[in-house]
């Protein structure tokens, strides 16, 4: 499939399919709780970190310390991802956010993964949900998944 030829919704339903399979149902919805636009003034902070910048010595040596922070970081990551997997233990929400997008990133590359939350902030505003996804819609005529979302409730499995 072309991500590039691929509608919105489309692209909604390609990673929402990728993420059920590979977080399964109630980390996907976990993961979508946590999906909503940020109100967060980033200028402003940023003005004041700038503010205090210290000589360049400094500032390479602590690049140096926060690459090997990273990678101890990213090789614990993928321990606590691989024990997840075999059912040892269970995901923290920030895990489970990185790990989503991770997920979406590869499956649908920078632009689907645009396109997917696009039509998720959409789903999100929107009174009545359009373009939802078949596996969200309940058999039992029950709450749908994204309802379930909308109102913090998990599925159960």
């Amino acid at each position: 499939m072309d991500i590039l030829k691929m509608t919105d919704p489309e692209l909604y339903e390609m990673g929402m399919k990728e993420l059920r399979a590979q977080l399964g149902p109630a980390y996907t919805a976990r993961f979508l709780q946590q999906c909503k636009p940020s109100k967060y003034d980033y200028t402003a902070e940023r003005h004041k970190w700038l503010a205090d910048q210290p000589d360049i010595p400094t500032i390479a040596k602590r690049i140096q310390q926060r690459e090997a922070e990273r990678k101890e970081k990213e090789r614990i990551k993928v321990e606590r991802v691989a024990a997840w997997r075999k059912g040892l233990l269970e995901l923290t929400d920030l895990e489970i956010y990185e790990l989503g997008l991770k997920i979406l990133a590869d499956k649908l590359h920078v632009y689907g993964y645009i396109g997917f939350f696009q039509q998720h902030f959409k789903n999100l505003n929107a009174d009545q949900l359009i373009d939802q996804p078949q596996q969200f819609q309940s058999d039992s005529g029950g709450s749908s998944g994204m309802q379930m979302i909308k109102e913090n409730k998990l599925p159960q499995d």
